[in-house]
């Protein structure tokens, strides 16, 4: 599955985040995601990175821990948003 802005994921832990934006570091997908409770509803307090992982045609997200990585993403995709609103 082709993961895309604007879409529901659900973890393996039965966690469920909107994805709000994608940006490309170091030959690695990463995307800025919200959480969301089970109605649906936007988290705003829940706010991750994910980072995408492909194995044998399958697509896999972990969550990103690495602060210096954090940083330079959010750095990232907050100029992404700003070029968008340009």
């Amino acid at each position: 599955m082709e993961i895309k802005i604007n879409t529901v994921i659900t973890l393996d832990t039965d966690e469920k985040y909107m994805v709000l934006n994608e940006t490309m570091y170091q030959e690695n997908r990463y995307f800025l995601v919200m959480g969301m409770d089970e109605e649906k509803q936007i988290i705003e307090s829940n706010v991750a990175i994910l980072k995408e992982i492909k194995k044998e045609n399958e697509c896999y997200v972990e969550k990103v821990s690495d602060s210096k990585l954090i940083i330079e993403l959010t750095n990232r995709l907050k100029s992404q948003l700003n070029e968008k609103e340009e």
